[in-house]
Formats: structure tokens, C-alpha cells, sequence
């Protein structure tokens, strides 16, 4: 888990009770504000908090309101307390120790059970209590009271409904509700200025002026707001704040939206054309009564004449503390004024909050170093959001379209909303086509982001734009000297001055540091920086990929950082540099970081142009046969055919050796396999056996092949039996025994196997066996849930990214089956769903997402597993057929699950909904034909012919060059 990610709660059984407390707050400071919205002509003065929730005094009448929220029917015991209360008022009424005739109101957000219902129908209430509940009501009808509600959504509703009937409202109604709501709190707390916990009917007109004046200058707020991810809160204990980024990252607009929020008095002032010498006098006249509040502070001191500025805007600072007003000024565009001219305001106040809203200037360097408060960014839109506003803009494209479009534009909003309207009107809404042609330079009409960030690269020194631009074609976090190096080799530059351009960078905002030691570009400037790269010609952007390439080549050779597969193959494409792209496609864990369109497209090409040799022309069709079988997709079966059949005709030429014809075999083997053909995949068993080299790890690899075809072939004693053979063997092989794994940490495990003669591969092949164990005995109705649990433990190890998740969405489906919601939810929350943020795993986020909304239905919580499907569902579009069908069956499984009789586990329409993604399955699912007796007996001739010598093994294993071991087959085996 990142650092500054929030971890996932350690009681969610709290952490429910919590919310419950806070709907049940809300709902009473939104009844209240109800209350004060309609008192007018009803009432003199409105209470919240005193001797009941809320009491509203009109002349001779006291009226006495409990509000209660409860997810089931009122009974007896939830008033008991509220009717004992009563009493003790009425009798304080009574003996006239209290004025005025007492009536007493229950509002409820649910109906009463029966039997209390009954009770109230019989008499049995005291004759001066009423209870109101949003479907009916009992006892005194009660004048100038809101309805009761099911819910804060419809109360929100009804009073920006009563907000709209207000005259001369100057703000939106919604707005006026949520800062009504946020006074309500401040006075049930008793801070001033509602000491006495009440509001005067009689000064309403003039709170509510207060609240439209406080808000008045804020730009309008958006319809629909979308929040910005981790999204700070505008109120905050700090005296300063500074929040930078690029003009379309959103900041007037959360400022806006947040301030709408805010129990504290807001101002705000645009600083665009003001002089530096006139700042303080123009902050207190545009601001003082939007802060002070309408003739309920004296100004006269503040605004008289013959004072200074800062003289007044410190008078105005002392006015509010003594007042015990909390205050914040949002100052926009703070980068237009000099430093040491907002130092001056900072220092001349001490009540207000400041808060400044900048690009990434240099002059934010120096207001950091002048008032010690760092800078704070806006992340952008979510992937979710980035897809929703495309939808909404009649744009389509798949999950990792999405991605692209989130990174291609920092997911700021401006951006965001500018390329997908670019792409509704120049690519037929094709978010893929539009990224494909702005990150290839191709695009003929500019973007929002190109217009608007030119100004800022166009400022630049050349040798700042040169650098920008090498660094912008690296999609992997590079450390310090990592980025010397790349600058001072694709510039031709010293050490000193490489850094100080990097320094220069950082001081403008391009360049972002995370951690200790970590610099990339920032995302939305990599559009210009390469298409500035470009413009200096093809020599130049050859040298600075060519220097990229051996810097993370040099970190895969000596760090094993497995996280920069992607950007290396991704750079040989880009290269065309066929025979590493070859022997990088037979890495086993290459194949763990997904499908890369750039490398499958380079290798078809180069064997469409003959490009390669023989023996490379084996190792790319291998590779492509590898990466077809374990990740699937469209037109997957007709491609295989098509690839192996190339295979076997340099097999038929002579140019094979006896591991890549072994290899072949056994990749045809699982192949006929999958698609039915029992007869098909026993000889290609007995041709891989014949060629099969005398070796135990070759053995272990063809024996975990022959399983997952009796796998496939569902003979699945006979796979266990084999199965079991080879786990026994690869324990031994590790030196570790079963019991340990569960005993052990992390850790403490990697500690236990780590020896010097360790092959990582090894790891990675037990885990393969384990997934595979698992899924023979759950067809045989046999429960293992530690299989799955270790085989994701050690494709940890192994660094096997796409395994770790495949495998922890399962475990988390053995949770639900055994009806351990809470098991579960936590594994997802805690394990697989940070591992998918942590690694960028765009791919598995529909698969994994969708199946927690599930788990948050049968955990009981329908309404935020709604919510989950909901904020995914503009992620489905264009993702594979059989995902789609997954989801479009998942949306509809919280509202069936909701139903007061609905099963509490569906095992098989689970089961068969995530089977049909391809996750349960060692290999991508394709119809099956053969069956019967017929697929029995291949399959017994199969085993039959796997003899005691051959037991075991993961995948297929061959070497390249007498040294390294290969794997070979499909998804989920090796």
C-alpha cells in the first residue's frame, strides 16, 4: 500500500455503526434547517440540542421534537426514553415553572412496528404527543413542522425545494440548504454565535443574507461536481495553504464547490489584475462584509479612512477573532502577484485561513521557502470519473482506453472534458483512436491542453523543453540519477548542468518527485514535451529512446524490478529492436504485466516481413501463443490456430531443436486440450514426451501440462493425483513444508526459501500447481481454501503481479461461498484491491471491482454496492463480451439480494458469472467439443502414459542458450 493511501479500517463493523451515527445526525440538522426554512409566520425562535433535538417556541406554544433514524421499524424501546422525557417536560409546563402550552412531536424516517402502531391506534399515547412518520401519522396535527422523511437524499430534496420559494434568493438553493445545515451543527455544538443553541425567527432574513453574501463572488457551481481524487477539505486548521496546478485542473472549481460546503464564512477574490502594492486594501473592501457578516460586525474601524491596507485588513483579522467568526479567503490565481506580497498578507493575519490558488510558477518556490507551508496538488479525476464525463460526452472506449485518457490528460478536468469532446467530434467518439493519434503526434486539431499548457512549455529555455520532452517518454518513475543520466546522454550535456535543469523543472512544476528518489514528468505535459522532441528530428528522439532503453535495462538486469517490463518492451517496439523484444516475450513474469499492444503488434509485423530467423521466428510465435492463451481475447482461437500451424512448419523444416519441439508439443497439447479434442491432445502428448530432455525441472514443467489437460479434459481425479505429486515435489525442492507457509509471514517465508540455489521460477511454478489443485477439487466438490490462499502468497513472491490478483479474487470468492461476507469484504479491501492500485492492474479493476459490489450486497450494505456498480458501470463498455455479461448479471445481484427472501449464496451463478471472465480457469475458456467416453479414455491414455519418472512440473520448460528456463502454455499454467 502507498504511503499516503488511506488503509482499509480494522473493524468495518465500527466503522457502520460510525455512519449510522452521522445519517442519524444529518438527518436531524436537515430537519432543523427544514424547521427554520418554513418558521416564518409560525414560530419565534427555533432550539436544536437543548431538552429535546429540537424545540420551536411560538408565542404561547412550546413544541418539543425527537427525530429518530433507524433501518427497521420504530418499536417501544427506541422512544421509551423520548416518552419518559416528555413527561418530565409536560410537568415543568404543568406547575408553571415553565411557560406557555407544551405539545410533544416524534418524527421518524420509518413507519412504527405493530405493536407499537397498535399501542398509539388504542389511545395508549398521552393525548399531546404526535408521531409522524414519512408514510403516515398519528395524534395533533402540529403547523410550521417539515415532513418526516425516509432518507437524506429526500430530505436534501424537500428543503432546496422550501429554499426555492424564498424571494430574492441570490444563490442556488442548494447551496443556501448545505450552509443553513452546517450553522444548525455550529449551534447544536454551542459555539459562538450560538451560545444559547437558538435561532431568533426575527433574524433569519439576515442570516440568510449572511450566508448569500459569503458566497456571492464564488464562480457558480457545477450541476454535477465530480470530486477530484483524495480531494483535500477546504477547512482545515492551517493559517495557510497553497494549492497549485495547471489552469483546467479544477481549483476555482473545488474552492467553489467546497466553500458551498463549509460551516466557516468564505470570501473569495480573484487576484488577476491586481497591483502587488494595492493587494491588502482591495482584499479588505471586496471582502470585509462577506467575511464579517451583514451589520453584524462594526466595519467602521476597519474601512475608515488614513489607514493602510495591511492596517486595515489586520483590524478586519482582529474584528473576526474577537467575534469569534472563523473565516477562510480563497485568493485566486495567488501566482500573479509577487511572493513577497502575499508573505506580507500572511503575516498580517492571524484569524483568517488563506488559501491560494496557483499555477506551477516559480514564484510558488519562493512563497514555500518564504513561509515554510508546501505546496499541495489537485490528483485529477479518478478512472471512474474520467470515464463517466466521457460517457456523458458520447465518447466510448474500453477500461484501458480510459486509463490512457486519464494519463494522456493528468485526468484534469478541463483536459479531460476538451479531448473527449475532440473525440465526439473528430474520431466518432473513439477515446482509443483519439489517444492513439495525440500520443503519435498525428492529431490535427489541437487540444484544450496542448492551447493551454504551450504558454507555459513555449516559457521555457530550450534545453527545459529538450529535457521535458526526454523525460516525457518515460512511462516508469526513473530515480535521480537515473534522470542525470538520460539527460546528460540524450543532450550531451555535463552532470552540473543536467541537474540544473532538472532543478528548473521541479521549480516550474513539471516534474514531479514521490518518495524518496522518484522524478517523472507530470502527465499532462508529455503531449508537448514529445511532440517538442520530435520537432528537433529523428536522430534526436532515437538517442534519448536509445539511452532510456539501457537505463531500464540496467535496472531489470540488476533489480529484477519486474514493474518495468511494460516500459522496456513498450521502448524496443518503439525501437524496433526484434531480437531483445524475442527474448523479453519468453520471460515467464513478462507475461504477468498484461497484454501490450505495441509489442504484439512489432512481432507480427517483423514475422509478416521476414524479418527473423528461424529460431527468432519460434521464440516470437511461442511468445505470442503464451500471451493468447493466458490473457485471451478477441478472434484468440483463430490466431492460435493460425500460429501454432506456423510453428509446426518450422518444425517440418528441420530448424526445431529438441526443447522448442517439446515445447510446441506441449503447447499444442493444452491447446487441443482446452478445445475438447482428447484424441488431439494425447498425441500431442506422446510427441512432446518423445523429444522431453532427461531433466527433473523439464520433467516437472511437461507434468504440470499434462495435468491442466486432464484439467481440461475433466478427468479431474486423475489431474489431482498428478497435481499433488508435483506440489510434494516443488515443497521439496524449496526445502519448506505445507504447515510452515501458514505459520510464517510474508516475510518470514521469502526468508525461509530465499537460499543462494533459489530459482524465482520455481516459486512461481508451485503456486501454479496450488491454483491448479484448487480448481480440480472445487469441480470434485472438494473444499481447499489454503491452496488458493498460499498460491497467491508465492506468486507474491514471485513477483507474478496478474497471478496475485486472479488468485486473490478467487480466495475471495471461497470466503463468500463458506457465507464469511465480512472475510471477504476485509480480504478484498485489505489484499487485492490496494495490489491492484499499488501495480496499475487497469485490466483486472472490472473483475475485481464488480465482484466487491457483490460482496458488499451480501454483506448487507445494498446501498453503497449500488453505488460501486454504478461508478463502474461507464468502465464496461468495450471491455470483452464475456466481461460485459458478467457485470450487466452482477448489476442487477444487489437489488435481488436485497429481497427480504433471497438466497444468501448463489453459488453457481457466481461461479459461472467470474468463469465466464476467464479468472477460474488455468487457460482461456473456449467452447468444448469431445466428450463422453471418448475424452475418458484419451484422458486415461494420457495418465497412462505420464509415467511415475514424468510426475510433476510446471509448464513447459526449455533453455535459451543451455541457461535459461522457459515457460510455455497458457493462462494460469506455464
Amino acid at each position: 500500500m502507498k504511503q499516503d493511501e488511506p488503509a482499509a479500517v480494522l473493524d468495518p463493523k465500527q466503522l457502520s455503526r460510525i455512519e449510522g451515527v452521522h445519517r442519524g445526525f444529518m438527518y436531524q440538522h436537515l430537519f432543523a434547517a427544514g424547521c427554520l426554512l418554513v418558521a416564518h409566520g409560525h414560530a419565534t425562535a427555533v432550539c436544536v440540542e437543548k431538552d429535546e433535538d429540537i424545540e420551536i417556541v411560538s408565542g404561547g406554544r412550546a413544541t418539543y421534537i425527537q427525530v429518530k433514524t433507524r433501518s427497521k421499524p420504530l418499536i417501544h424501546s427506541d422512544i421509551k426514553g423520548a416518552l419518559q422525557r416528555f413527561a418530565e417536560l409536560r410537568e415543568e409546563h404543568a406547575s408553571g415553572r415553565r411557560s406557555a402550552k407544551a405539545e410533544f412531536v416524534l418524527v421518524s424516517n420509518v413507519a412504527p412496528a405493530p405493536a407499537l402502531l397498535a399501542l398509539a391506534q388504542r389511545g395508549q399515547f398521552p393525548p399531546d404527543v404526535s408521531m409522524t412518520w414519512p408514510e403516515g401519522a398519528i395524534g395533533l396535527r402540529v403547523d410550521g413542522l417539515p415532513p418526516a422523511w425516509p432518507d437524506i437524499p429526500t430530505a436534501a430534496a424537500w428543503c432546496t425545494a422550501a429554499a426555492e420559494r424564498l424571494p430574492q434568493r441570490i444563490i442556488t438553493a442548494e447551496v443556501l440548504v448545505w450552509k443553513i445545515a452546517a450553522h444548525v451543527a455550529l449551534a447544536a455544538s454551542g459555539t459562538a454565535p450560538y451560545r444559547n443553541h437558538s435561532f431568533q425567527v426575527a433574524e433569519l432574513p439576515t442570516l440568510f443574507e449572511q450566508i448569500l453574501l459569503q458566497l456571492q463572488d464564488f464562480p457558480e457551481l457545477l450541476q454535477h461536481y465530480r470530486p477530484q481524487q483524495d480531494e483535500p477539505a477546504l477547512d482545515s486548521a492551517a493559517h495557510l495553504r497553497i494549492v497549485c496546478g495547471f489552469s483546467g485542473a479544477g481549483k476555482t472549481t473545488w474552492a467553489a464547490q467546497a466553500a458551498a460546503h463549509s460551516g466557516s464564512g468564505c470570501a473569495y477574490y480573484d487576484a488577476a489584475d491586481i497591483p502587488a502594492a494595492a493587494l491588502a486594501a482591495a482584499l479588505v473592501r471586496e471582502c470585509a462584509a462577506q467575511l464579517a457578516g451583514s451589520g453584524t460586525l462594526p466595519l467602521d474601524s476597519v474601512l475608515a479612512p488614513g489607514v493602510t491596507g495591511l492596517e486595515s485588513l489586520r483590524g478586519l483579522d482582529k474584528g473576526l477573532c474577537r467575534a469569534g467568526r472563523p473565516a477562510i479567503l480563497v485568493i485566486d490565481n495567488a501566482h500573479s502577484l509577487p511572493a513577497t506580497a502575499l508573505q506580507k498578507v500572511v503575516q498580517a493575519t492571524r484569524h483568517i485561513r488563506l488559501i491560494l490558488l496557483c499555477h506551477p510558477l516559480p514564484m510558488v518556490a519562493e512563497l514555500e521557502a518564504l513561509t515554510g507551508v508546501k505546496r499541495e496538488d489537485l490528483k485529477g479525476w479518478s478512472l471512474e470519473d474520467v470515464a463517466a464525463e466521457a460517457a456523458a460526452l458520447e465518447c466510448r472506449g474500453s477500461i484501458d482506453a480510459m486509463e490512457r485518457l486519464r494519463v494522456l490528460t493528468g485526468g484534469y478536468p478541463l483536459f479531460v472534458q476538451g479531448a473527449a469532446r475532440l473525440a465526439a467530434a473528430e474520431y466518432v467518439g473513439d477515446v482509443a483512436a483519439l489517444c492513439a493519434s495525440v500520443e503519435n503526434g498525428i492529431h490535427t486539431a489541437a487540444t484544450a491542453q496542448e492551447v493551454i499548457l504551450a504558454r507555459i512549455f513555449n516559457a521555457l529555455e530550450p534545453s527545459q523543453c529538450h529535457a521535458a520532452g526526454l523525460l516525457s517518454f518515460s512511462d516508469v518513475s526513473l530515480c535521480r540519477s537515473e534522470v542525470i543520466r538520460l539527460l546528460r546522454e540524450g543532450m550531451a550535456i555535463e552532470e552540473p548542468a543536467a541537474a540544473a535543469i532538472l532543478r528548473q523543472l521541479r521549480l516550474v512544476g513539471l516534474v514531479q518527485i514521490s518518495g524518496a528518489d522518484r522524478v517523472r514528468v507530470h502527465d499532462a505535459i508529455r503531449v508537448l514535451g514529445k511532440a517538442y522532441v520530435r520537432l528537433l528530428g529523428a536522430d534526436s528522439t532515437k538517442k534519448g529512446l536509445e539511452s532510456l532503453k539501457e537505463i531500464i535495462f540496467k535496472s531489470l538486469h540488476e533489480q529484477r524490478d519486474s514493474s518495468r517490463f511494460g516500459a522496456f518492451a513498450r521502448l524496443l517496439a518503439s525501437l524496433n529492436y526484434l531480437e531483445p523484444l524475442v527474448e523479453l516475450i519468453g520471460e515467464e513474469l513478462f507475461h504477468e504485466i498484461g497484454v501490450i499492444p505495441e509489442v504484439t503488434a512489432a512481432l507480427e509485423h517483423a514475422l509478416a516481413s521476414g524479418e527473423l530467423t528461424p529460431s527468432q521466428q519460434y521464440w516470437a510465435y511461442d511468445g505470442l501463443v503464451f500471451a493468447a492463451m493466458k490473457h485471451g481475447g478477441q478472434g484468440v482461437q483463430k490466431n492460435l490456430q493460425r500460429w501454432l500451424g506456423a510453428m509446426e512448419k518450422l518444425l517440418r523444416q528441420g530448424v526445431l531443436t529438441r526443447n522448442q519441439k517439446a515445447a510446441l508439443w506441449m503447447k499444442r497439447m493444452h491447446y487441443e486440450a482446452v478445445t475438447g479434442n482428447a484424441k488431439g491432445a494425447l498425441q500431442a502428448h506422446e510427441r512432446a514426451k518423445s523429444v522431453l530432455r532427461d531433466d527433473k525441472a523439464y520433467v516437472r514443467v511437461f507434468n504440470y501440462n499434462a495435468a491442466a489437460a486432464l484439467y481440461r479434459l475433466e478427468s479431474y481425479e486423475l489431474a489431482e493425483h498428478l497435481v499433488q505429486e508435483l506440489i510434494s515435489e516443488y515443497y521439496a525442492l524449496l526445502v519448506i513444508e505445507p504447515d510452515q507457509v501458514t505459520e510464517l509471514s510474508q516475510e518470514e517465508l521469502w526468508k525461509a526459501i530465499s537460499t543462494p540455489d533459489l530459482d524465482i521460477q520455481d516459486v512461481k511454478h508451485l503456486a501454479d500447481a496450488l491454483e491448479l489443485l484448487a480448481m480440480v477439487c472445487a469441480k470434485q466438490e472438494k473444499f481447499l481454501p489454503f491452496a488458493r490462499i498460499h498460491a497467491t502468497r508465492f506468486y507474491e513472491i514471485a513477483g507474478a503481479v496478474d497471478s496475485v490478483v486472479r488468485t486473490g479474487l478467487d480466495v475471495a470468492d471461497d470466503f463468500v461461498r463458506m457465507n464469511d461476507f465480512l472475510g471477504a469484504r476485509q480480504f478484498m479491501e485489505r489484499t487485492v484491491l490496494p495490489y491492484i492500485q499499488q501495480h496499475r492492474l487497469i485490466s483486472k479493476l472490472l473483475d475485481a471491482r464488480s465482484l466487491y459490489a457483490v460482496i458488499l450486497a451480501y454483506s448487507g450494505e445494498f446501498d453503497d454496492a449500488e453505488l460501486e456498480m454504478a461508478r463502474i458501470a461507464p468502465l464496461v463498455e468495450d471491455s470483452p463480451i464475456a466481461m460485459q455479461e458478467q457485470i450487466a448479471a452482477q448489476l442487477l445481484r444487489p437489488a435481488l439480494i436485497r429481497r427480504p427472501r433471497a438466497k444468501l449464496f448463489e453459488v453457481e451463478t457466481m461461479a459461472e458469472s467470474h468463469a465466464a471472465a476467464g479468472r477460474s480457469a488455468p487457460a482461456t475458456a473456449w467452447d468444448k467439443g469431445t466428450t463422453g467416453e471418448e475424452a475418458e479414455g484419451s484422458a486415461k491414455g494420457l495418465r497412462d502414459r505420464t509415467d511415475s519418472s514424468v510426475a510433476g512440473g510446471s509448464g513447459v520448460v526449455a533453455r535459451r542458450n543451455g541457461s535459461r528456463k522457459r515457460r510455455q502454455a497458457g493462462a494460469g499454467i506455464h
